[in-house]
C-alpha cells in the first residue's frame, strides 16, 4: 500500500472536481467524522485550559483589534508564500 505522503501527492495531481468528490466521500465517512470531532474536542479543551491558565490576549480598543487581525493576516500570508 502506498504511503500517506504518496497518496497526498497523487490527490494533489487530480483535477479539482475529483478532489472535491473525494473530499465529499471522506466527509461522509463515519470514522473520519469521529476523528474530526475528537480533534475538535481536543482543540476546544486546549483553548479552555489556555484561558484558565491566563494564556489569552485581551483586546480593549478598535485600534488594538485592527492590529491584532492585521498581524494574523500578515503571518498567514507569509506562511502561504513560503509553502507555495
Amino acid at each position: 500500500m502506498p504511503s500517506v505522503a504518496a497518496i497526498k501527492a497523487a490527490v494533489h495531481k487530480l483535477p479539482i472536481a475529483d478532489r472535491t468528490d473525494l473530499l465529499v466521500d471522506l466527509a461522509q465517512d463515519g470514522a473520519v467524522r469521529k476523528e474530526q470531532l475528537n480533534r475538535l474536542r481536543a482543540a476546544v479543551a486546549e483553548g479552555i485550559r489556555d484561558h484558565a491558565e491566563g494564556r489569552f490576549s485581551e483586546i480593549k480598543s478598535a485600534a488594538a483589534h485592527r492590529t491584532f487581525f492585521e498581524n494574523i493576516k500578515r503571518r498567514t500570508r507569509s506562511r502561504l508564500k513560503s509553502s507555495a
